[in-house]
C-alpha cells in the first residue's frame, strides 16, 4: 500500500479543479441572481396582464373614451373610460397603474382604487379617434431590468382594444 499521492495525480488536481469551480460558480451565480430575478419578473408581468384584463373589460362596455372629466384629461398616463355607472380613471403614477371611478361632483365620494404595482414596468395607451371621437385603446407595455449595465426589455405586450359599445355609432 502506497501511502500519499504521485506528482501526475497531484498535477491533474490542480489543472481539473479551476474548471470544477468555475462550473460551480456560474451555477451559484444562476441560482441566487438569475432564478429570483426571473421570479420577481413573471409577478410583475402577472400584475400586468391583470391590469390589461381589466382595461380590456372596461373598454368592451364602454359608452365612450372622453377627453376630460371631473378635472381630470386623458394623457400619456391618464385615461379615461365611461362606462354605464361613470367614468373611470386609469392612472400611471410612480410605479403603479391605479384605476378608481371619478365623480362629477367635488364632494361625492370616490370608490377604492384598485392598484397594480409594476415597478420595473413600461405602459403607454393611446385612445385612437375618428371624428374626434375616441373608438378604441392601444396599448404597449414591457418590463425593463438592468443586468450588467445594460437595460434589457422582456414579456413586450401590444393590444389594440376597441370599444364595442361606440363601433355602431361610428359606422
Amino acid at each position: 500500500m502506497r501511502k500519499g499521492f504521485s506528482l501526475v495525480e497531484m498535477l491533474v488536481v490542480i489543472v481539473v479543479l479551476p474548471f470544477v469551480f468555475l462550473f460551480f460558480d456560474g451555477l451559484f451565480k444562476t441560482l441566487v441572481g438569475e432564478i429570483p430575478m426571473s421570479v420577481r419578473l413573471i409577478q410583475e408581468n402577472t400584475s400586468m396582464l391583470s391590469m390589461l384584463r381589466q382595461i380590456q373589460k372596461d373598454i368592451d362596455e364602454a359608452k365612450g373614451l372622453p377627453k376630460s372629466f371631473a378635472g381630470q384629461t386623458a394623457s400619456d398616463h391618464v385615461l379615461l373610460i365611461e362606462l354605464k355607472e361613470g367614468v373611470i380613471c386609469y392612472q400611471l403614477k410612480d410605479g403603479q397603474v391605479f384605476r378608481h371611478k371619478l365623480k362629477d361632483t367635488p364632494q361625492g365620494k370616490a370608490e377604492e382604487p384598485r392598484v397594480w404595482s409594476i415597478p420595473h414596468a413600461s405602459v403607454e395607451w393611446k385612445v385612437w379617434e375618428r371624428n374626434g371621437q375616441g373608438y378604441a385603446v392601444e396599448t404597449n407595455t414591457h418590463l425593463e431590468y438592468g443586468r450588467k449595465g445594460q437595460w434589457k426589455k422582456k414579456m413586450a405586450h401590444s393590444h389594440l382594444y376597441f370599444a364595442s359599445a361606440l363601433g355602431k355609432e361610428l359606422r
